[in-house]
């Protein structure tokens, strides 16, 4: 790590960010993917947290930058969880506020990055299961394909808010007695700090309960499962499976064998990750992990950005970041 009182050129420094729904995640790095410093701010997805709070944070990012290095970096890459695909310079300028001017600024979704950590920028797919789901990936002639990602109401299946949420289904039909017993109902009682099942309601609608604290009981359907739990087990075995004909769909849409995960559920789900290896083994698609981090994947978009190619010392340099 360099002193924190050097100046640098603008056109020596790239910054990546990974803006998360909840924290953004900023890492930069000179020319040679040596990382100069990095650090989080507070998320920059303006549709959960407000216009305001997100523009406080974009000048607090800002300010850093200034305050670390004496300049805006010369390209600043963001992977957007707002976004769905990448957007114009106006758009960017309003929604920064032009708080990193003179940078060149490019947004794209926070799915892309994360496919950027996998494939470097080269054909290939990433599967994404967090708070939500989505399959992305590059073909080989560079076009962007994605599927998924319609959030909450329209689809998220295989993610946790969609597994937390048929577990909290499962354990209320439960307690109704339309459905056999399960470990769910404790669970829920438990995990939501209950004094009685219909506490819940107003848990989640007064006012609504965010979807990242829905989510949250997502690994209470693992543990059931893991206990032998039916109803835990049978929420599994459908997740996984749409998250195997997301696999499907996304690598044969980019002609790739190799298929790059990221996301909560995917990294620290075994029994789903487990059961959708398998699966994919049969079709002959590998389920990897990628080699970077999202934030890493962006400032790989920066790079490209840059023109500068990403030879083997810049990306043994990146490497050695440790997040």
């Amino acid at each position: 790590m360099q002193d924190e009182r050097t100046i640098y050129p603008p056109e020596e420094l790239l910054c990546g960010m990974d803006a998360g729904g909840t924290v953004t995640k900023v890492v930069v790095c000179n020319r040679r993917g040596e990382v100069l410093d990095s650090f989080q701010a507070g998320t920059l997805n303006h549709f959960g947290a407000g216009t305001g709070a997100a523009a406080k944070h974009y000048a607090a990012i800002a300010q850093r930058l200034q305050e670390r290095f004496g300049a805006m970096p010369g390209i600043i890459y963001a992977g957007h969880s707002a976004l769905n695909g990448p957007v114009d310079e106006a758009l960017v300028r309003d929604m920064t506020g032009g708080a990193f001017h003179p940078a060149r600024t490019i947004f794209h979704s926070d799915a892309y990055i994360a496919l950027l950590g996998f494939t470097l920028g080269n054909p290939g797919a990433v599967l994404i299961s967090g708070t939500g789901s989505i399959a992305c990936g590059l073909d080989g002639e560079g076009n962007y394909h994605s599927i998924g990602g319609w959030g909450q109401l329209l689809g998220d299946e295989g993610s946790a808010y969609h597994m937390a949420l048929r577990g909290m289904q499962a354990a209320i039909h439960a307690h109704d007695g339309l459905k056999a017993s399960t470990r769910l109902t404790e669970k829920l009682m438990r995990h939501f700090n209950l004094f009685r099942m219909t506490d819940i309601i107003d848990i989640l609608y007064d006012p609504p309960l965010e979807k990242s604290r829905i989510a949250a009981f997502a690994p209470e359907v693992e543990k059931a499962a893991d206990e032998g739990d039916d109803a835990a087990r049978k929420i599994l075995d459908e997740e996984s499976e749409w998250l195997y004909a997301l696999s499907v769909a996304i690598t044969g849409r980019c002609g790739t064998h190799e298929l790059g995960y990221a996301g909560s559920v995917l990294e620290q789900n075994r029994i789903l990750r487990e059961r959708l290896t398998t699966r994919l083994k049969e079709r002959s698609i590998t389920l990897q992990q990628p080699r970077f981090c999202p934030e890493m994947g962006a400032l790989v978009g920066a790079f490209r950005e840059s023109g500068i190619g990403l030879s083997k010392p810049i990306i043994d340099n990146l490497s050695e970041y440790k997040p």
